[in-house]
């Protein structure tokens, strides 16, 4: 047992000491085993009694190897992937329901191709970390490239900016919002309105470049009766409480164009909460699923709701003498919450202004039925979705029961739009009642 024993610890030894030969070495051993045992001329000079020894070099010589070979790939390829994640700064989340790309006619004849891409950037390092430039890998579009940029949110506010001009950064171990956008002047092969297969390439101040990759949707082509609906004039109307109603909207949308979605901004309405002014009424709405929006302050006393067009109607509703004069006012509202109206991507200015008249559930019954679900070009209900977010967040006082009831309701006849969690912050404020409850 002994000498048996001996010789399985030298055999063990042996096999250990070949395994750690160079790989060029093991190839060129199971190179010669194999030539002595597959050459017919070779082996046949060879003593018979040798065949079975040499058919047990053929299979260890060419296990090594091949062991060996792999043994050093697997190493190679782990040291490229620690390498590569030891170079990645950044990690991307992107939010399909908020990214599109489209196609647009220019005056010149020409088609640009727009893609946006709004995505979480989280910052691996232990420094604060700039995106300072977006590239399109996938899909190939010939053509120049008329516009490109990335902006994130501002640590304090719900302004987004770039590295460049506005300085924002993302904070240390730290996420914020960001939006990509690049405009080239070509089209892709996928028709206007289908799905991209997408890859973009982001890069850091430190000029450490990540990909993103994304099935995006496309808008539909516009079609003859989706074109820009024309504007009103005010002078051709003759009731002086709507001419100046249409006033108001048409200021409105002069402001939204300044500070629309693109911005993170709802026009002139937004709320000043602890003497720090939010761009937004939805504040982190951009996030829905974020922590902090599906939650409502515990201070609501320190947020104001500010828009000096809101408070323009507001003296403009409050020289209503009458129920016709306040039903005058209120209808001249409900009318322009329609898509067919040229008013679209400002209906959260009428349902904020008709829900500081007390005609919410109004309000809301007629954009269920005249304003259209999941559109991307305007987002009218997405944008009354995210106002609702907003004042149920920071001015949950101000809703009486019913009105949480009518909110409610609402957001249950929703098919398509995300809700930014607007049901969680009415059982949230229930709840709150049931604690403290407030009068009225």
């Amino acid at each position: 047992m002994g000498a048996l024993g001996e010789g399985t610890d030298a055999a063990g030894k042996f096999v250990t000491a070949l395994k750690d030969l160079p790989l060029w070495l093991l190839i060129a051993l199971a190179i010669v085993a194999d030539v002595l045992f597959f050459v017919p001329v070779v082996k046949g000079q060879l003593p018979k009694e040798f065949g079975p020894w040499l058919l047990i070099a053929v299979v260890l010589a060419n296990v090594l190897a091949i062991s060996r070979a792999v043994s050093l790939f697997v190493r190679a390829a782990h040291g490229i992937s620690m390498a590569r994640a030891s170079r990645r700064t950044f990690y991307m989340s992107p939010d399909g329901r908020q990214s599109f790309w489209a196609t647009a006619r220019q005056k010149d004849d020409s088609t640009t191709t727009q893609i946006v891409v709004r995505f979480a950037a989280k910052n691996l390092t232990d420094a604060p970390l700039g995106l300072v430039s977006v590239r399109l890998i996938r899909p190939r579009i010939r053509g120049e490239i008329v516009h490109t940029d990335v902006m994130v949110r501002a640590v304090d506010s719900n302004l987004y900016g770039d590295v460049a001009h506005s300085g924002h950064r993302v904070p240390a171990k730290d996420i914020l919002p960001a939006t990509a956008s690049i405009i080239i002047r070509g089209v892709p092969r996928q028709a206007s309105g289908g799905t991209l297969a997408l890859v973009l390439g982001l890069t850091d101040e430190n000029g450490n470049e990540q990909y993103l990759k994304l099935e995006l949707r496309g808008t539909a082509p516009a079609k003859p009766d989706d074109r820009a609906v024309p504007m009103e004039r005010a002078s051709s109307i003759s009731d002086s409480v709507e001419k100046e109603i249409v006033s108001v909207l048409q200021s409105e949308l002069g402001r939204y164009d300044i500070c629309g979605r693109e911005r993170g901004g709802l026009g002139s309405v937004h709320v000043v909460y602890r003497d720090r002014a939010l761009t937004g009424v939805g504040g982190d709405s951009w996030s829905p699923d974020s922590p902090k929006n599906q939650s409502i302050v515990e201070d609501p006393d320190a947020a104001v709701l500010k828009s000096d067009n809101l408070e323009a109607l507001s003296v403009l509703y409050a020289r209503m003498t009458n129920a016709q004069g306040e039903g005058k006012f209120a209808s001249a509202l409900l009318d322009r919450l329609d898509a067919r109206k040229g008013y679209l991507r400002i209906s959260y200015f009428i349902v904020c202004t008709l829900w500081k008249v007390g005609r919410l559930n109004d309000a809301l019954q007629k954009a269920m039925t005249d304003l259209p679900e999941d559109e991307i070009k305007e987002f009218g209900l997405s944008n009354v979705l995210m106002l609702l977010n907003g004042l149920l967040r920071y001015r949950h006082p101000d809703f009486t029961p019913e009105a949480l009831d009518h909110i409610e309701n609402f957001i249950h006849q929703l098919k398509k739009e995300h809700t930014f969690r607007i049901s969680d912050k009415v059982a949230a404020i229930r709840a709150l009642r049931l604690l403290s409850p407030r009068p009225g």
